[in-house]
């Protein structure tokens, strides 16, 4: 009786949120580990990170979180935290590559990753929902041959039962941890040139499928690092990962198509779109985006006009995250 009264005083406070002034506050910490490797490249890699932001509000509440003080303790300045990860996240793959604000690096760098948008958005409708976090980036890598559009996005929510800390993982590390591979998989495949060769592709696919048959809490960071490998066989790899039964396998699945950018896989995730409704829905849509071919924008401009655009916040950011990158 007391944890059930417990539970009716916890889910009162989160209804009456708007009616509050509350503070909350979390870290950033996004489980950096891998088993991938790559074949080594001569290129000595120094990325310059440029922030380019207009809305330099790094977090954001929302609906019923939109009076409450919402703050990230251990990050300070989020492009330096940005770069930092960057930075962390080639090297838990054995990469040496340099992230730096550093403006002395501006003219020298090998590529340059320009900052245009970088921000964690939450919402609440009230104490009986989820606690929604929406993660998005977008940018552009430049190196002496090229410009490319950089964008990354993911969203996921829980609702707490006991206490707000349990939004911790789901809604801040979690989808950090998948921003950030998002993020370095396309400065690699645009700018850096790092792959993995297809001996190492198939042993990482391997360990990938033990993590996720044993249910290791981590298995989709495995997922997304078969994405990240800049290898097109990839793809063969990650077909059978979007029928998991897993909803978040699903979900790292479609993404990671995103992430290899093979143009002949739109067909397949347009089925995959219509298929599913929730998360693996947007992740589906996500990479199609990711695609950036005349026909993907089009696919994401007559979103627009689905019914989740208006119902769905997440569906809605992800769209005019995509649009908005190529405009």
């Amino acid at each position: 009786m007391k944890r059930l009264i417990n539970l009716l005083i916890i889910m009162l406070l989160g209804f009456v949120f708007t009616g509050c002034s509350l503070k909350l506050e979390y870290d950033l910490h996004p489980p950096i580990s891998s088993s991938a490797g790559y074949e080594k490249s001569t290129k000595q890699n120094v990325v310059y990170v440029y922030d380019n932001r207009q809305d330099k509000k790094f977090i954001k509440g929302m609906t019923a979180l939109k009076s409450v003080d919402i703050n990230i303790g251990n990050v300070d300045d989020p492009v330096s935290w940005l770069a930092q990860s960057l930075e962390k996240e080639y090297l838990s793959h054995n990469i040496s590559a340099t992230f730096t604000t550093d403006k002395t690096f501006k003219n020298s760098a090998d590529a340059t990753l320009t900052v245009n948008k970088y921000q964690i958005i939450n919402s609440r409708t009230s104490g009986f929902h989820p606690y929604v976090a929406y993660h998005s980036f977008s940018g552009t890598i430049t190196n002496s041959d090229s410009k490319d559009s950089v964008v990354s996005y993911f969203v996921y929510g829980k609702t707490p039962v006991w206490s707000m800390d349990e939004v911790q993982t789901p809604c801040f590390d979690m989808p950090s941890a998948i921003l950030i591979k998002g993020i370095a998989a396309k400065v690699n495949r645009f700018a850096l040139y790092y792959r993995m060769n297809d001996s190492q592709l198939k042993k990482l696919n391997k360990t990938t499928q033990e993590k996720v048959n044993s249910a290791v809490p981590e298995a989709y960071l495995s997922v997304l690092e078969i994405g990240q490998s800049n290898n097109p066989n990839a793809i063969g790899y990650l077909k059978p990962f979007t029928e998991n039964s897993d909803t978040l396998i699903r979900a790292c699945a479609l993404s990671a198509f995103g992430m290899i950018g093979q143009e002949d896989t739109l067909d397949f995730l347009k089925e995959k779109f219509t298929q599913h409704i929730d998360i693996d829905r947007f992740m589906a849509l996500k990479s199609i985006g990711d695609l950036g071919t005349p026909e993907a924008i089009q696919f994401l401009k007559d979103a627009r006009k689905d019914p989740q655009y208006n119902d769905e916040y997440g569906f809605k950011f992800l769209v005019d995250l995509y649009l908005d990158s190529v405009q």
